[in-house]
């Protein structure tokens, strides 16, 4: 894979995710569960500047290119697999979360919410690695992985206190059988 096919990859992958959060407005939508405070308003921007922005700029425009790392062609093919699996969570995430009727009423536990507890931040995560696999550039990779740290630090425990607050000792329970952006894994003794 070249340099530039990686740079119209990345370009595919925010086409694709910005597909899979916005097909989905006609049915309910995890976007308009959200409350919708500062914080998460400068969050979302945030993130379109590191995850978005950068990355159209360093495939477009030279003015990113002080940056760039050594290309290599195995990495980014690598990035396309990251890339994929995060196109694939995130519409997981909004189809099965859009599925349930009225999700503020119970646990979403259904889909791939039986695996994971925050499969969005899931696709996040893997759509950064491809970010920074794919346009192996420092600046470009960075911005996306400290804005991932930024948001999971802040969302997330938030969410699990809601999560507690609203389902009491059912949420605990979904805790111990899910895992946060990761399946839980079951160990025997």
């Amino acid at each position: 894979m070249t340099d530039k096919f990686a740079e119209l990859t990345l370009v595919i992958l925010i086409a694709g995710a910005a597909l899979a959060l916005f097909s989905n407005m006609s049915k309910r939508s995890f976007l308009n569960d959200n409350d919708w405070n500062g914080e998460i308003v400068a969050l979302t921007i945030i993130t379109l500047i590191s995850m978005v922005s950068f990355p159209l700029i360093d495939a477009t425009l030279p003015w990113l290119e002080f940056a760039d790392l050594r290309y290599y062609n195995e990495i980014a093919w690598l990035g396309l697999l990251k890339g994929i699996l995060g196109l694939w969570l995130l519409h997981r995430a909004v189809r099965d979360y859009s599925a349930i009727g009225e999700p503020q009423k119970k646990i979403v536990a259904k889909g791939i919410y039986r695996f994971i507890r925050y499969p969005f931040y899931s696709a996040l995560l893997a759509l950064v690695l491809a970010q920074l696999l794919l346009t192996q550039n420092w600046l470009a990779g960075v911005a996306g992985l400290i804005t991932f740290a930024l948001v999971y630090c802040l969302r997330v425990p938030r969410q699990e206190q809601d999560g507690l607050e609203k389902y009491g000792h059912h949420y605990l329970e979904y805790m111990s059988q899910t895992g946060d952006i990761w399946p839980r894994i079951p160990f025997k003794h």
